[in-house]
């Protein structure tokens, strides 16, 4: 799907507050509640678009979390991907250019938990050679895409700022 200024403008909205209803969105972008929701029901539909609730284990008290780079036999890839894929524990994976195949996020109850995924599960998997292990210690920041700079060189839209001075004056 090819994306038009109108699809930039209602994403920048969105990335500004994912929560922005088509009502405030079609107002800040200046077109009508039902093409809001066409066009996000359409990026929806492509897999342009994704939406998601994302936890921070540590602040929600329920867990930590650890990012895991793993080297891949080059032939068992997508087979070492679909087994990963099927783990509770994993939030994310991604192929990598380096010396790395994967890259996986990891959430986990424990310590305990965390060194039965690696020793247990993930290192028992065919075609893993090998797991290097960051445990997270804290997340300081946390954002699937900088959509302003993808979007418009970095500059923030009269929209997605109007937005969000309506959200922070809310929390005054």
């Amino acid at each position: 799907m090819q994306l038009d200024e109108l699809d930039h403008a209602i994403l920048q909205v969105l990335s500004e507050d994912a929560r922005a209803t088509y009502s405030e969105i079609s107002k800040l972008v200046g077109v009508s509640v039902g093409t809001v929701r066409n066009r996000i029901v359409a990026m929806r539909e492509s897999g342009s678009l994704h939406l998601r609730v994302w936890l921070d284990p540590y602040r929600a008290g329920i867990g930590l979390a650890a990012t895991l780079l793993l080297r891949v036999q080059p032939d068992k890839l997508r087979a070492v991907t679909d087994e990963l894929v099927a783990l509770d524990a994993t939030g994310y994976i991604a192929t990598v250019a380096g010396d790395h195949d994967l890259m996986v996020d990891a959430f986990c109850k424990d310590v305990p938990h965390l060194d039965h995924l690696l020793h247990r599960e993930i290192q028992a998997i065919d075609g893993v050679l090998s797991v290097t292990t960051y445990l997270v210690t804290d997340i300081k920041y946390d954002s699937n895409i900088n959509m302003a700079g993808l979007l418009n060189d970095g500059t923030p839209t009269a929209a997605g700022d109007e937005l969000a001075e309506r959200r922070r004056s809310r929390s005054r």
